[in-house]
This record gives C-alpha cells, sequence and structure tokens, in this order.
C-alpha cells in the first residue's frame, strides 16, 4: 500500500469517527396518531388448503406525528379456518413527520386479525428519501377495518403510538 493510498484510508477512518457521536445522539422521539386505511381487492380470494388467501391493494391517510398526503401498497391476509387473520404489507408513505419537510419513506408490517374486524399491527418505516432521509420508525397499531367506504371495498381507522428517530 503506497503513503497516499494510506492517507486516503486514514482520512476516511477519522471523517467516520468525528460522525459516530453525531449518529449516537440521535434519539428516539415518542410517536402517536391515527391512519385509515382503504382496501380493495387485488384478485379474487383463493383457497390454499384450510385457509383463504385475499390480496388488497391499500390506500389512505394518517395524521398525528405521520401525517400524509399519500399512501399506496399491497396487503396479503391469510384467513385461517378459525376466523383468526395473519397479514403483512407494505406500503409507501409520502407526508411529514413531526412536521419535517415532505418526502417519502417505506413501510413494512404484521400483524394479526379476527373476523370481528380487529387487527393488532406492527410497522418499520425506513429508506426515507427528501425531507424524510435518515427517519425510521418503531410503531404499534391496533384498527377496526369493516364496512366498505366509497371507493373502498373495506375501509377502517386505527391508532398507532411508537418511536421515530432522525438521524443524520
Amino acid at each position: 500500500m503506497n503513503s497516499v493510498t494510506l492517507v486516503k484510508k486514514m482520512g476516511l477512518l477519522v471523517l467516520a469517527c468525528t460522525l459516530l457521536p453525531v449518529v449516537a445522539t440521535a434519539r428516539p422521539e415518542p410517536a402517536s396518531g391515527g391512519f385509515f386505511p382503504c382496501f380493495n381487492l387485488a384478485g379474487l380470494p383463493r383457497p390454499v388448503g384450510e385457509n383463504v388467501i385475499v390480496t388488497f391493494n391499500i390506500s389512505g391517510s394518517s395524521t398525528g406525528t405521520f401525517t400524509s398526503t399519500g399512501i399506496v401498497g399491497t396487503e396479503m391476509d391469510v384467513i385461517h379456518r378459525d376466523g383468526s387473520i395473519t397479514l403483512h404489507g407494505s406500503f409507501l408513505f409520502t407526508g411529514s413527520v413531526n412536521g419535517s419537510p415532505e418526502g417519502t419513506m417505506l413501510f413494512t408490517y404484521e400483524g394479526i386479525g379476527n373476523v370481528n374486524g380487529h387487527e393488532t399491527l406492527r410497522f418499520v418505516g425506513r429508506q426515507g428519501t427528501g425531507g424524510l432521509a435518515g427517519v425510521h420508525a418503531n410503531l404499534t397499531a391496533e384498527g377496526l377495518v369493516g364496512a366498505p367506504s366509497p371507493g373502498c371495498d373495506v375501509s377502517g381507522a386505527g391508532t398507532y403510538t411508537g418511536q421515530v428517530v432522525f438521524a443524520p
């Protein structure tokens, strides 16, 4: 290794070490609010063994810490013979967090529900762009889904709580 390469590598190491305290000081902040999903069938429900698989296109809005101007994604529900439901999905959130400039953020989630419409979910948000670059979220949500509403095969409402981190 020549001396120029060694100096460059040492310079990068010093830069990385100076940034470490900044990342370490990013503290979780509380997050809470409401969400209002709209579900439209993405295809016909299909039986698989004793279960039924249902895939939805989702859209909706949110209020509170995460204020959306758009939410678009997909969800897959597995309805079990006993009436329990396991589900997972992902969506692209467009909006702001605690009044930040607008950006986008990818959310993935999983949860459980039942045929009475109650759901408990766990959300993870990451890969922010624009005003949401460096934002990470861990949220827990509860809600009810049920009757159709204009433009939705099934609609719902719920609340979320959790933590958000604004990493530089």
